[in-house]
């Protein structure tokens, strides 16, 4: 008899070569088209289904940040149901203030000029420079947006003007030629460009001082230098609009063609909020050829640089960008894959993992480019990613199976995260069973007490049940076609007695995940597989998802013929090594955990009640009863 739940070993190994060939076509591909595709970048209907910031948001003080709230709306599709299936919301809060600005340095070596560098049309690499004007940009948008008193105004710090530079001009001078700036424009560039903070864009509100999230402070070294000299005003200046500012940046990028270069920045100074506060973060050395002549056109046409700022884009990006709980989530489901179970995580991750070693440990923007090739909907993203340099630390989450999901940023990335994303199979019933995966979709689209919560686990469970033993809510949808998950709508909460939808366009998930489709790479044939990470022994990944996804669908008790599954030493945590990660820590969010397997299993199943960290939002975390869980068979 076969075991229960670990899939044999030449399964076992067929995933992990999937895995393997998934990636190492990926890398083959990436390698033969070194120019950044256009879907790398932001294109227009890129996170089209994100909420925007609007005047008038109810403000809400919290601790050491402001935060701005509001509700997504979700309900079900399918035809000819009888048993009308619930609307539901879920509660969204996001911080829209920081306390500390982000630091920045551009000192050190810097990126190599083998690197990211080679996949824009202009060779100079103005990434740094376009970076810091961003989150000017982004700041001043948000002083104009954000209800109350917010204001951006210039400190004392400027940057040097080249006639008034008496160092030597050495590596540690950089020079940026500003053309024939207006003064008001040359003054925004030597605050754009100065160390410590040149600006700020600070919200007072109850007493207290808050900064943009996209705040910085730049390290003193090198030392940039505008040129050419212009004679400074003695006189004040105001800082430039949220409109102005955009129209001196395209200028700048216009005149060099680096449009591309601006996109990239933009999608850094994205990832400020999610990072910025925790560490300093590291900008590329900029490699500026003052009297080359930039290319003409772009590899792959003209980038339009207008309809950026059109139809709410940028108000979009400042929710992404304050939504940090969503940003880990959006990248990390790149390493997801619908079709894996729960009881084969493991070797998927293995395989995975070793064409990253094996293929581009040495190249971490090789590993950035793969990431935007196999999820194009988050691609701007790592190419953020990738200009901060951060791709190993993500990569050190996925080693402990820490893939977060997020349904909102899922439905307004349009990613998938989950198994529960995907519709119900039509027909629901074949050969008299009900899919495991189809009861937990069912289950959660009927809001039912115990399973109102999306499941912390994204790999479906595996089996199926008989339909006479499947819960009455699952049942009665047994002739339904076409249920599945629908993201609605999201409403802002706002200072008056009012609530307005904003409806973008309904987001209806599909069972294909928006990815390069592997089947059209090629190249991984002629790659050998590395099996140095193969290893059956070491499945604690696949031993937590299947123990978090069972214990969701089985709140009450496990069914009949079930009894092999829940007496499988996966269940049995007697004998468990204590260098096992605790399973609310493999599925957990950004913020660590302190439970650990072994404590949250510690009293048995028999009548345990666990709670568990919730990945949706930032209300309470679930309850699970498994009650009876390691009892007789359920009647």
């Amino acid at each position: 008899m076969g075991d229960a739940v670990r899939i044999n070993p030449k399964r076992f190994r067929f995933i992990y070569e999937s895995s393997f060939r998934t990636w190492a076509q990926l890398y083959s591909h990436v390698v033969r088209v070194p120019n950044l595709p256009t879907h790398c970048l932001f294109v227009k209907d890129a996170f089209s289904q994100q909420p925007f910031l609007t005047p008038d948001l109810s403000l809400k003080h919290e601790k050491n940040q402001v935060l701005v709230t509001g509700s997504s709306v979700w309900g079900s599709t399918g035809t000819d149901c009888h048993q009308e299936l619930p609307s539901f919301q879920q509660l969204v809060q996001i911080g829209i203030t920081t306390r500390n600005p982000t630091s920045l340095s551009i000192s050190g070596t810097g990126q190599s000029d083998s690197d990211y560098a080679s996949w824009f049309a202009c060779k100079d690499d103005y990434v740094a420079v376009l970076v810091l004007a961003w989150a000017y940009i982004l700041s001043a948008r948000w002083a104009e947006v954000i209800p109350g008193s917010c204001i951006v105004r210039y400190t004392e710090r400027q940057a040097t003007y080249y006639d008034d530079w008496t160092g030597p001009l050495d590596q540690d001078v950089i020079t940026i030629d500003i053309g024939n700036a207006s003064l008001k424009e040359s003054r925004w560039w030597a605050a754009i460009l100065a160390p410590g903070q040149g600006w700020q864009a600070t919200m007072a509100l109850e007493h207290d001082t808050y900064s943009s999230p996209w705040s910085t402070s730049l390290q003193p070294k090198p030392h940039f230098l505008l040129s050419p000299g212009i004679i400074q005003s003695c006189s004040p200046q105001s800082t430039p609009s949220f409109s102005d500012a955009c129209k001196y940046i395209s200028a700048f990028c216009i005149r060099r063609n680096i449009m591309d270069q601006s996109h990239a920045a933009l999608a850094a100074v994205l990832l400020f909020p999610y990072r910025g506060g925790r560490q300093t973060l590291q900008l590329p050395t900029p490699r500026i050829c003052v009297w080359k002549n930039p290319p003409s056109v772009y590899p792959n046409g003209q980038l339009q640089c207008d309809w950026i700022y059109q139809s709410h884009f940028l108000d979009k990006m400042l929710t992404l960008s304050c939504y940090t709980r969503g940003i880990r989530p959006m990248l990390l489901s790149v390493f997801y894959e619908p079709s894996i179970e729960c009881n084969a995580v493991t070797p998927w991750l293995q395989g995975t993992l070793a064409a990253v070693e094996s293929l581009c440990s040495d190249r971490p923007y090789i590993f950035g480019r793969m990431c935007m090739e196999r999820q194009p909907r988050v691609a701007c993203l790592w190419l953020g990613i990738t200009i901060l340099g951060l791709q190993k630390e993500l990569l050190q989450a996925v080693r402990f199976g820490q893939i977060p999901i997020n349904l909102n940023c899922a439905a307004w990335s349009g990613t998938i995260q989950s198994f529960i994303q995907q519709p119900v199979t039509n027909p629901l019933v074949a050969h008299g069973r009900v899919g495991r995966a189809d009861e937990c979709r069912l289950l959660f689209l009927s809001q039912t007490t115990h399973q109102a919560r999306v499941p912390i686990c994204q790999w479906k469970p595996f089996g199926s049940t008989p339909l006479d033993d499947v819960d009455v809510e699952v049942r009665v949808h047994s002739e339904c076609e076409d249920h599945g998950l629908q993201y609605k709508g999201f409403s802002w909460d706002y200072t008056e007695d009012k609530s307005i939808m904003q409806l973008l366009g309904e987001a209806i998930f599909h069972s294909s995940r928006s990815l390069s489709t592997v089947q059209e790479l090629s190249g991984a044939e002629q790659t050998p597989i590395c099996y140095k990470a193969l290893d059956r022994e070491k499945e604690v990944i696949s031993e937590n998802a299947t123990r978090s996804v069972f214990g969701w669908l089985r709140f009450e008790g496990y069914a009949r013929h079930e009894s092999g599954i829940w007496k499988h030493d996966w269940f049995d945590m007697s004998d468990s090594d204590e260098e096992d990660v605790g399973w609310e820590e493999v599925y957990s969010d950004d913020d660590p955990k302190t439970s650990s397997r072994v404590k949250a299993w510690a009293s048995g199943l028999s009548s345990a009640k666990l709670s568990y960290p919730s990945l949706d939002d930032d209300a309470g975390g679930e309850v699970l009863d498994l009650h009876n869980a390691r009892g007789s068979d359920a009647q």
